[in-house]
């Protein structure tokens, strides 16, 4: 699973659990300004990201690249009337654009996926977000595919994935397409999270156990046709998993989302590691997630991008985009309602989250920060 060499050096740079601070290997994270979502401009505004760091070639050519695309539990909604791309999902134009790079770079295949509550095909799952797979393969030469992870697939069985360390979890039982991946990119919306404080590179993987055997519609056993949220068992944890072998380590607090949630995210994260992050911030949501928050939620287009190779650095970055500080002691802003992730993933030795110790090439922070609305104070937390 993975890039090794991508990996090691995205986990080095934390300087801690990997080899140190001496010499390690840079893991910078890149900001571009875009302000709308014209496929012309979102391709050369990331294509000249890449080149910042590095370019993708060394990462992804002859590779299997696997993109978990931020989307959400339903495509038939919005916040006021505005639509879901330009609120609370990855806009499809960054997640095409993204892609004509990938197989520009040399990509054998990009495999979108994202679990999804609707039991038909693919295509048709993805279209209610404005995901074309004919239009993405027009970019792409034909080499896109779109995976819906809800249940296992086409696959016969599931894989299970042993998290390294792990806090909540010891394994992650899930569709075959996330272990398959050679290189695995997560591209994100810029928002905050009732329960994460941000939603990054690392808070997007929460949408890779299948709602077939984390799900709250479950019996008494997995359910391929199984559609619903796992809030049940990965934000409340009143209930287990109905995984093949027992995988949760009964560490959770039941009823605390701000204690569960963020150590779901790094345990996620450490078993199925990122090569690369992009960050949707041209148009999107602040004060939560989603639509679901009410009149709180309000749209904000801060203009940008952020990418980078370490999901930690880059959702760090993100934060201070934001106008947060990504290394705030637990229950304060923007992490008022738990544990700060970010700061949790760096003592796993997964990142780096200080902002004096990470490297921001592209458009400096002083003139990309745009000043977030915090989450609110959950009642209770």
């Amino acid at each position: 699973m993975g890039s090794p060499g991508v990996l090691a050096r995205g986990a080095a740079e934390a300087g801690e659990g990997v080899g140190g601070a001496g010499g390690a290997p840079r893991a910078p994270t890149v900001i571009g300004m875009c302000r709308r979502y014209d496929y012309r401009e979102v391709r050369r505004a990331l294509d000249g990201m890449f080149d910042r760091l590095g370019g993708l070639g060394g990462v992804v050519r002859r590779r299997r690249v696997v993109v978990k695309v931020n989307l959400v539990n339903t495509s038939q909604a919005d916040v006021h009337g505005v639509p879901l791309g330009l609120t609370v999902v990855v806009h499809p134009v960054v997640a095409m654009a993204l892609g004509n790079l990938l197989v520009g770079a040399g990509a054998r295949e990009v495999v979108y996926c994202d679990q999804l509550p609707f039991r038909g095909s693919e295509a048709e799952a993805f279209a209610g977000y404005g995901y074309r797979l004919d239009e993405f393969n027009g970019v792409m030469k034909g080499r896109a595919r779109f995976e819906n992870t809800r249940n296992r697939g086409g696959y016969r069985d599931y894989a299970t994935v042993k998290v390294p360390g792990g806090e909540l979890a010891t394994a992650w039982e899930v569709n075959r397409t996330y272990a398959d991946a050679e290189v695995l990119v997560s591209v994100a919306k810029l928002k905050s999270h009732v329960s994460g404080g941000i939603t990054g590179g690392l808070k997007n993987l929460f949408g890779i156990p299948p709602s077939s055997l984390y799900g709250d519609d479950l019996g008494e056993g997995p359910d391929e046709g199984a559609t619903g949220y796992r809030s049940q068992t990965m934000h409340d944890c009143v209930r287990r998993p109905r995984t093949s072998v027992g995988t949760f380590t009964g560490r959770s607090v039941e009823g605390d989302h701000g204690h569960n949630v963020p150590r779901f995210i790094v345990d996620l994260a450490a078993a199925f590691p990122i090569a690369l992050t992009v960050i949707d911030g041209i148009s999107t949501i602040q004060s939560a997630e989603g639509w679901w928050n009410g009149s709180m939620v309000s749209v904000t287009r801060p203009g940008l991008l952020i990418a980078g190779l370490n999901p930690v650095n880059t959702d760090a970055v993100a934060a201070a985009v934001m106008g947060f500080e990504p290394d705030a002691p637990d229950r304060t802003w923007p992490f008022v309602n738990g544990t700060n992730h970010l700061a949790l993933a760096r003592r796993r030795g997964l990142g780096e989250n200080r902002l004096s110790r990470l490297e921001i090439l592209g458009t400096p922070l002083s003139e990309a920060r745009f000043q977030y609305e915090p989450t609110y104070r959950r009642k209770g937390a």
